[in-house]
């Protein structure tokens, strides 16, 4: 096994390849936030496209964040075919009903240009002064704002982006499910197997490496995390029940612009990473999401965490109570699995009631207790419920 490149070896690397393209830079700025890629900014030493700046994302055979962890360069391949010009995952942007409150975002993929050159670097669209919506949140939706109009408009603004990307979500999912784009829209991913066994692993096989940390916590919870484990298993044999999804829709892959949200303006919002795009169910997609929201509350009583959460499911639309429970499942999990691993994320109590709250959720859906969901904070997860 070859061992893994110093960074500033690979970014000098990276630099080189962009040499005799359009896409030559005068200088290439790692940026932060990567964590399986190198993302650097490229200055370019000529403006295409009309712009003077893109992104570059670079893989290797091995996470960025840490070298030891082998992964296959063929997730670029997956990314480069779900965001090149004319792929169907080009979905463009989905325009909602302007809010009200008349904060109005425009959700969508970054333009993607072609990069011959290197198959494992992409070169896409760079969202100036942009930062990860888990961070946006931290830094301008503090909790407990000192003026009750603040808090009145931060919940405006927060709901009506959880609506916004629950609409996105939403047309996605529809969209990759129509019978007529399925085969062409399957053949994109179906060759991440990889990255689909990888996601099952950690959203699944980790439940239970998780007793061992938590045995006071989920002891007694084997028997049920076993049986959540095989059905979603069973889902993966089922191919019928499976069609594209992003795979890793989290609050770290929307991009937003770094500063106030200004009302009566479209604020541009990027979907990013579509590296562990793969056949799945969406409720992996909504329920993912739905946890790294409620994470902000639980862990920083950042309450527009849970406006988010309102306004993604109101977003998203009518689902069956089977999926609704099932995106409880994927929420409860993901709060097991990564909600006690992020380092510095809260206290060792705050943690253990994590564990402790995913342990809850997943235990309540799997019984189908809807009644203890309506009662708490998740009851939007059932206010828009149809019949199976």
């Amino acid at each position: 096994m070859a061992a893994a490149q110093p960074q500033a070896e690979i970014q000098s690397k990276v630099l080189r390849s962009l040499e005799g393209t359009p896409f030559a830079a005068k200088s290439l700025v790692p940026l932060s936030g990567g964590t399986a890629n190198f993302i650097y900014l490229a200055d370019l030493a000529q403006p295409h496209d009309g712009v003077a700046q893109v992104l570059v994302k670079h893989g290797e055979g091995f996470l960025a964040s840490n070298p030891g962890f082998q992964l296959p360069t063929s997730r670029c391949v997956t990314h480069r075919r779900c965001l090149s010009s004319g792929s169907l995952f080009a979905l463009g942007e989905f325009f909602h009903t302007p809010s009200n409150d008349g904060y109005n975002y425009v959700v969508r993929t970054p333009k993607h240009y072609p990069f011959p050159q290197d198959p494992n670097t992409q070169i896409q669209e760079y969202l100036p002064n942009g930062t990860n919506l888990k961070a946006y949140a931290l830094e301008h939706w503090s909790a407990s704002p000192a003026a009750e109009l603040t808090d009145v408009r931060q919940q405006a603004q927060a709901k009506q982006l959880g609506l916004s990307l629950g609409q996105w979500l939403r047309a996605f999912h529809d969209y990759s499910s129509e019978l007529h784009r399925r085969d062409e829209m399957r053949s994109a991913v179906a060759a991440n197997g990889v990255m689909q066994g990888l996601k099952h692993t950690i959203n699944f096989q980790w439940l239970l490496d998780r007793v061992a940390q938590f045995p006071d916590i989920l002891t007694e919870t084997v028997p049920v995390f076993e049986e959540v484990k095989e059905m979603a298993a069973a889902e993966l044999r089922d191919e019928n029940r499976l069609q594209v999804i992003h795979g890793d829709f989290w609050t770290g892959n929307i991009l937003i612009p770094n500063a106030p949200i200004p009302p009566n303006a479209d604020v541009p919002i990027f979907v990013v990473d579509w590296e562990m795009a793969q056949l799945g169910v969406p409720s992996l997609d909504l329920g993912q999401m739905l946890a790294e929201m409620y994470e902000l509350w639980l862990y920083k009583r950042v309450r527009a965490g849970l406006w988010m959460m309102e306004g993604l499911i109101e977003g998203y639309g009518a689902v069956t109570e089977t999926s609704a429970l099932r995106a409880a499942v994927q929420l409860g999990a993901h709060l097991v699995c990564f909600g006690t691993s992020v380092p510095g994320w809260g206290t060792p109590e705050q943690v253990q009631e994590i564990a402790r709250t995913g342990r809850d959720i997943i235990c309540r859906a799997w019984r189908k207790d809807r009644a203890w969901f309506e009662s708490g904070e998740l009851a939007c997860l059932f206010s828009i419920v149809k019949r199976d």
